[in-house]
């Protein structure tokens, strides 16, 4: 089966070491406060936003603001999606329906906290939800894909 759309087998091993290591640093900056004061300051070009709830600072301007969490994203997602879909050491069918099923219950999971958050959270506490969906998709289909190919190989290694 042709696998167009995965990464290399040899990118698995530093894409998941950086996204641990920028998924650890990112969720220790929004859990706690001494991580959160660390910041590292720039002025960066906006396309719409500035100060206030709605940003009334006008549309493409200059701003300086932190940085410190948009690098982070700009670590996670990419290295977490290099993980996420690079292909096994050996990949065949199997390896092919398990990422699928992953895939799949990884998008409804994501969804169900979407909605739930739709649901039962209001105001600006609601944009730490749309924050946490942005990486929790890709998460979940990381531990359960991960999960199931260990149990697929622990089965497999059983039978021979």
């Amino acid at each position: 089966m042709r696998t167009n759309f995965l990464f290399p087998y040899r990118f698995k091993k530093a894409s998941g070491v950086l996204f641990a290591i920028s998924f650890i640093l990112l969720t220790l900056f929004y859990i706690f406060d001494e991580f959160g004061s660390f910041e590292i300051k720039a002025k960066v070009f906006s396309i719409a936003g500035g100060s206030g709830l709605l940003g009334n600072g006008g549309d493409f301007f200059w701003l300086e603001t932190s940085i410190t969490d948009e690098l982070l994203m700009l670590m996670v997602i990419p290295f977490g999606i290099i993980f996420a879909f690079s292909k096994e050491k050996y990949e065949d069918e199997m390896v092919n329906a398990i990422r699928l099923n992953s895939l799949a219950w990884a998008t409804i999971t994501n969804y169900t906290i979407i909605l739930l958050g739709y649901l039962f959270i209001y105001g600006t506490v609601f944009l730490n939800v749309l924050m946490f969906a942005m990486v929790s998709q890709l998460l979940i289909f990381i531990m359960l894909f991960r999960y199931r190919m260990f149990r697929f190989y622990k089965i497999e290694g059983n039978e021979e």
